[in-house]
């Protein structure tokens, strides 16, 4: 991919994202639109026609910045840089994505969070987040539907909440979402993640790694815009993602949507036993384990319709 765009930097395919599902790419940036350009690039190369999320950074836009902005690996710098502008698109998808639309054809999401040379910058943006009057007991207070409020971003100046909803009526998430962007303390957020009531958002790989799994950028993306509280010039934007699973009832999704896959206790209970003499480190519980109360049978899915 570095030889087919030679402007890319660096990759990275954190493991939340499984591979396709989230891509992380650095790029030496020296003109307005090149973002595009490499995102247009990398989802018309080989086997990256299936990303679905596609994320960019940049090394400064021009020499006299000075050199890299950040490692990849450093998520919470890189997280509080990329909000910037956010592009949906489809194609093809790997046949495994449940998620998707159609069989093998889906939405896909470009954030391009590189820096941005004054013809891409928008004038009447709101500015920045702040969390001081965010107090998520008295949202989850409000709102019965929502299970959890992961606001541990907030507190690291990454302008992203993931919330944890139980749906119970078709266009629930994107009436959810209309209401809580009407929020003045919602002022200056950039981006929120709904994903399943059995998923806790607080556990973020966790978290992550369900939405990714559950989402189409196209289909489940909502965009809420208002004039800012804080200034009627400006415009707030938020964007909100569907990453909740689907059913016929509430989303008219009618591909089957599989389980979470589990070791049964007996096999457990013999990796366990056999642990201590594999000689492969210090005992890890079994993943099993945390995901036994998040399958998805057809009981539960019948009690949520």
């Amino acid at each position: 991919k570095m030889t087919m765009v030679p402007e890319i930097v660096d990759m990275e395919m954190p493991v939340e994202g499984v591979f396709h599902n989230l891509v992380i790419v650095k790029i030496h940036k020296e003109y307005a639109g090149q973002g595009q350009k490499v995102m247009n690039a990398m989802w018309g190369a080989g086997q990256m026609m299936f990303n679905k999320i596609l994320a960019l950074t940049s090394s400064a836009v021009n020499e006299k910045d000075g050199g890299d902005y950040f490692p990849l690996s450093d998520y919470t710098k890189l997280a509080r840089d990329i909000f910037r502008n956010i592009y949906v698109s489809q194609g093809p998808m790997d046949v495994l994505d449940h998620s998707c639309s159609k069989l093998g054809f889906g939405g896909k999401m470009c954030i391009d969070g590189t820096g941005k040379f004054e013809e891409e910058i928008a004038e009447n943006a709101s500015g920045a987040y702040s969390a001081a009057g965010f107090d998520k007991a008295r949202i989850a207070k409000e709102f019965a539907e929502i299970r959890f409020i992961n606001d541990d971003l907030l507190k690291k100046d990454i302008p992203c909440l993931v919330v944890s909803v139980k749906k119970n009526r078709a266009g629930h998430i994107r009436e959810l979402h209309h209401q809580l962007c009407e929020r003045r303390e919602m002022e200056g957020l950039k981006m929120i993640l709904y994903v399943e009531h059995t998923v806790d958002a607080n556990d973020l790989p966790v978290a992550l790694w369900r939405f990714c799994n559950n989402l189409d950028p196209k289909r489940d993306s909502i965009l809420a815009q208002r004039p800012s509280l804080a200034d009627d010039k400006k415009i707030f934007s938020c964007m909100g993602f569907d990453g909740a699973l689907k059913t016929k009832a509430y989303d008219d999704f009618q591909r089957d949507w599989p389980n979470i896959i589990v070791a049964d206790d007996a096999t457990i209970a013999s990796v366990d036993q056999k642990w201590d003499g594999l000689g492969i480190g210090p005992f890890i519980p079994s993943p099993s384990l945390k995901y036994k109360d998040q399958i998805y049978g057809e009981e539960a899915i019948a009690d949520r319709i």
